[in-house]
């Protein structure tokens, strides 16, 4: 089946994306060892509060200024915090130890070495993506109670009831994101995308076949696109207030639509052919600023929508 959609639509400007949060390339911006000694802190400080929280460590009680169940919900979120760097860390590992081994079977420039690629296709990441963003939504629950706690428990102050509640209405955001992840897992079975060669040619049209999952139908309109996307983290504010945060960046992309109803059958695949612009650059996932192309489904049908991001490997 090969679908019958609008113009394609071209665009070469660079634009961010907004509200994305999952990090395609293997570094986290730090080296291991970094990742490592930044986390143990937080993993060190959050289990002592704990052992504290539950008595299983003495403490001084006339130092203790709150309920004991506040010290485990502290503890907690600092442990969980550096939890989530080392499980980074662990994944850059992964990701250079494949690398290596790659290197003793491929030449440095293969497409093999630069990421753990299945040469014959990419499969749908839905369940994954869904139990990080339940993971990230109860971290933050747990994280404001003890704001909460200290807000309309304890008669805190108005600019403080003011900031909780901007920061719960957020917390309401997050866990809203999370179920529609879920009942899109729910919904929608394993999809995947075959290639019809591996890896693509940088300076060669793109051909490739999509297979829809259970759970689809008639859909009143989509877009299926094609992006070149720099990832790389921006330190913002200065001093004690700087951080860094995780941006992506279209450099180039190509969109096919249609905003008319169209019927998928599960397992039927849908061919597929973009062009890849002229000095595009080349898929770079293990560089210090990671360089990927993605195939982005987006469907829009009764219930759940579908949305779907899947690797394509585009080598130079």
């Amino acid at each position: 089946m090969t679908l019958v959609s609008d113009p394609p639509k071209t665009a070469s400007k660079r634009r961010r994306l907004h509200g994305v949060s999952e990090r395609r390339g293997s570094k986290t911006g730090m080296p291991l060892w970094g990742a490592l000694l930044f986390g143990l802190p937080f993993v060190g400080i959050g289990t002592f509060l704990v052992l504290a929280g539950q008595r299983i460590v003495g403490v001084n009680p006339s130092s203790v200024h709150a309920p004991w169940w506040v010290l485990t919900v502290c503890g907690v979120s600092f442990a969980a915090g550096g939890l989530m760097v080392w499980g980074m860390a662990m994944t850059q590992r992964g990701a250079e130890h494949h690398r290596r081994a790659a290197l003793r079977r491929y030449p440095p420039s293969d497409a093999h070495v630069d990421h753990a690629w299945n040469p014959r296709g990419e499969r749908s990441r839905q369940w994954p993506r869904a139990w990080k963003a339940v993971l990230m939504a109860a971290f933050m629950t747990v994280f404001l109670s003890i704001f909460n706690w200290w807000a309309w428990g304890q008669g805190g102050p108005v600019m403080v009831k003011i900031i909780v509640t901007l920061f719960d209405l957020v917390l309401v955001m997050v866990w809203w994101q999370a179920v529609v992840l879920v009942s899109r897992a729910v919904k929608f079975a394993a999809s995947r995308v075959v290639f019809d060669h591996f890896p693509y040619a940088a300076d060669r049209p793109v051909a490739f076949r999509w297979i829809p999952p259970r759970g689809v139908g008639p859909a009143v309109k989509g877009e299926f696109t094609l992006r070149c996307v720099e990832e790389f983290y921006e330190e913002r504010g200065s001093g004690k207030d700087r951080s860094r945060y995780l941006v992506h960046e279209v450099m180039c992309e190509e969109t096919q639509s249609f905003d008319h109803s169209e019927t998928f059958a599960a397992g039927r695949p849908l061919e597929f052919r973009f062009s890849v612009p002229e000095g595009a650059p080349s898929t770079a996932l293990s560089a210090d600023k990671p360089v990927f192309w993605e195939f982005v489904v987006k469907l829009k049908m009764p219930g759940p929508d579908f949305e779907e991001q899947y690797l394509i490997p585009i080598y130079r």
